[in-house]
């Protein structure tokens, strides 16, 4: 287990595995992460202790029940790309594909930086409607380009990088993902990074631009090649 795993893990709210209590008890930062949780956990419960507001069963099992009657479509779209992942993976191997080790980019270690420190906040506050999601990134990475890659767990604007992003976490068939999209952050050329275990990735779009963060380079890679297409 690394850290990644460790801070989505905490997020079930299920305790602490074998696992999870072996990886804190040798890094420091876990265990922070974990007092800090505690803490955030108990001031968010205080704050939200008003009426369950009206509509919200629909706006929780909309995109459930959305992507259930939509899903036979996607099927071919996702084994594209796990196909394509896996080739890519093959050759990375092989053939030094990746120019990870330079530079780091200062969007993409900001990227990274976000999933290290800001992740676990923005999936606590909860996911926004699949709708209302839908909207906002229609311009520049449409959801239904997303769900090609994998499943999407959670979607939330979030500051960032001086703007907004769009914080979203995908469930690939090889790793999880995150992304933020930046619909108003125009970027000249691509940029990469690598720290604590985490790779990071952020490409041009059609409008705006998108950071790739996750713990297998060849994963990160392959999304950055679909999403580019």
């Amino acid at each position: 287990m690394n850290c990644l795993d460790y801070r989505r893990a905490l997020l079930t709210g299920e305790g602490e595995t074998e696992a999870m209590h072996a990886h804190r008890l040798q890094c420091a930062v876990c265990g922070a992460l974990l007092s800090e949780h505690g803490t955030f956990e108990d001031e968010l419960r205080r704050a939200l202790e008003v009426p369950v507001p009206g509509g919200l069963e629909d706006r929780l099992l909309g995109p459930i029940l959305a992507r259930h009657r939509a899903g036979p479509a996607r099927r071919p779209g996702r084994r594209r790309f796990v196909a394509a992942a896996a080739a890519a993976a093959v050759v990375a191997a092989g053939a030094g594909l990746y120019a990870w080790i330079g530079r780091n980019d200062p969007v993409a270690m900001a990227s990274i930086e976000f999933v290290m420190k800001e992740e676990a906040k923005s999936i606590m506050m909860g996911t926004i409607p699949r709708a209302e999601a839908a909207r906002a990134l229609a311009d520049s990475l449409p959801i239904e380009r997303m769900e090609l890659i994998g499943e999407i767990r959670h979607v939330r604007p979030c500051p960032f990088n001086g703007g907004t992003a769009y914080h979203v976490v995908l469930t690939a068939p090889q790793d999880k993902i995150t992304l933020l999209v930046m619909p108003d952050a125009h970027l000249a050329a691509r940029g990469r990074a690598v720290h604590e275990g985490l790779y990071a990735d952020v490409i041009p779009l059609r409008k705006g631009s998108v950071g790739i963060v996750g713990t297998s380079p060849a994963v990160v890679e392959s999304v950055a090649g679909a999403l580019r297409s």
